[in-house]
């Protein structure tokens, strides 16, 4: 017979770790303060060790706490996908892609077309996150993120490589000087981003200053900065993945200037196991072959 503290009891200890504070957590789990509390004091009553230090508004994990909430957290991780997995069943033909924002929006979209929905014949659940998943995936079979992540249960591919530069709009580049002069990227409000990276080495690589722009425009996504560079609102750092579309279907230029590249990339995350299911493996095979595709145009 397996002697595991109880589940409730780990669950109110892994969303305090995560959390750094009983309240949070307790709001997470829809539970009370008193009741994480309790859970956790129940738990290092059991275990004979402090897993927390205490203080007025948060709590610290202790060393043994932090060891025994890493192995707490794979536990519920690997429980949390295998059950999603079970719940749909393996033979079902609904696949969960769980895809990072940016490159659902403008890469993954225009190529769920009837025809290629049809050729994949399965259910597509895609789940679309702001940031990258750095520990749990839920139920997901699939995911696709910019950077790598590591998490329970999945193994990381290399998915989509790319390469930055500046982008307008054809009716913005009509007005002023034309874009072969560096004084176009002074004309025009640069949109980015809340980090302003990739602009000041566009224009470093230029000879200009930052000081010297028209205006800024941020935005914490970057397909609201396409988007917004599409409607004139100003120029945009773009890449050849989250702008192909729009450069083929001519609502974005790339403009003259320096091709900005990058150490990170995007990630594709397939379930590290043999028993991954024939409408899985369709989608997976279905994914590289765009991201090959992609590379080769």
């Amino acid at each position: 017979m397996r002697k595991l503290p109880n589940l409730n009891a780990l669950r109110a200890f892994d969303a305090a770790a995560r959390q750094g504070s009983f309240a949070r957590a307790a709001d997470e789990l829809g539970v009370s303060h008193a009741a994480v509390s309790r859970h956790v004091r129940n738990l290092e009553t059991e275990l004979g060790v402090a897993l927390f230090e205490r203080h007025a508004r948060h709590v610290v994990l202790t060393g043994e706490g932090s060891l025994f909430a890493r192995t707490v957290a794979d536990s519920l991780s690997a429980l949390e996908i295998d059950t999603g997995r079970l719940r749909r069943g393996v033979g079902r033909r609904t696949v969960v892609l769980d895809v990072e924002s940016d490159l659902a929006t403008r890469w993954l979209m225009p190529l769920l077309t009837d025809a290629a929905l049809d050729d994949l014949d399965v259910h597509l659940d895609i789940r679309v996150r702001p940031d990258p998943p750095r520990a749990v995936l839920g139920d997901a079979d699939l995911a696709l993120t910019w950077g790598a992540a590591q998490c329970t249960g999945f193994r990381t591919e290399p998915f989509l490589d790319f390469e930055g530069f500046p982008v307008a709009a054809p009716a913005l580049i009509e007005r002023g000087s034309p874009p072969e002069d560096p004084a176009f990227f002074l004309a025009h409000r640069l949109i980015h981003e809340r980090g302003i990276y990739w602009w000041r080495r566009c224009f470093d690589a230029l000879g200009l200053s930052l000081d010297d722009a028209a205006g800024h425009l941020y935005f914490n996504r970057s397909h609201l900065c396409i988007d917004a560079a599409m409607r004139g609102a100003g120029l945009a750092i773009g890449d050849n993945v989250i702008c192909d579309e729009a450069l083929r279907a001519g609502a974005l230029v790339r403009l003259p200037g320096p091709a900005l590249t990058s150490r990170e990339r995007y990630f594709m995350l397939v379930p590290d196991t043999r028993q991954v299911s024939r409408p899985v493996r369709r989608v997976r095979d279905w994914l590289v072959a765009q991201a090959k595709r992609h590379h080769h145009d």
